[in-house]
């Protein structure tokens, strides 16, 4: 995944994978995928969530020319979390799509030049994982990453593949 336009393909392809949760049952949507870990619904919603800050705050201060500002983890996480013990699993579904859909929209519509510009990301130049110089196009990859790890957590609990 080189190409900018490749990454983000890859990234709306997780819009595929939940599709296939569609019909899920709620006592489904609340198994935890591992003891004392969060259940699907959450893990959905946290998704969700940091698509929200990447196209409410990171894609604005990218576009102005200012830094890329991520809040702390387990904090942030925490509020998802939280707001998936209030939802249904077919409204957490609802949600993911919406945001991830947006996002991609928002994405595309991005020149070559925003999406590869560097930047930081709280005061940092490079990623500390593999010296790479931070841009949009970048955090996207990392994110591509990320939405992989949680898919393969909830397939593993449904017992299907990705």
């Amino acid at each position: 995944m080189t190409k900018t336009s490749d990454v983000i393909d890859e990234f709306a392809s997780y819009i595929d994978w939940l599709n296939t949760l569609s019909g899920l049952d709620e006592s489904t949507w609340e198994k935890s995928i591992a003891t004392d870990k969060w259940p699907i619904k959450a893990i959905v919603l946290h998704i969700a969530h940091w698509d929200n800050h990447l196209l409410n705050v990171i894609i604005p201060a990218v576009k102005n020319g200012e830094e890329m500002i991520f809040p702390e983890f387990d904090s942030f996480n925490a509020r998802a979390t939280q707001k998936a013990k209030r939802l249904s699993g077919e409204k957490v579904l609802r949600l993911a799509k919406t945001s991830r859909g947006s996002l991609i929209e928002t994405l595309r519509s991005l020149r070559q030049e925003t999406l590869t510009a560097h930047t930081t990301a709280n005061g940092a130049t490079h990623s500390p994982h593999d010296g790479v110089s931070y841009t949009l196009a970048y955090i996207v990859t990392d994110f591509i990453e990320h939405d992989r790890h949680h898919q393969q957590q909830v397939d593993g609990v449904l017992g299907t593949k990705s």
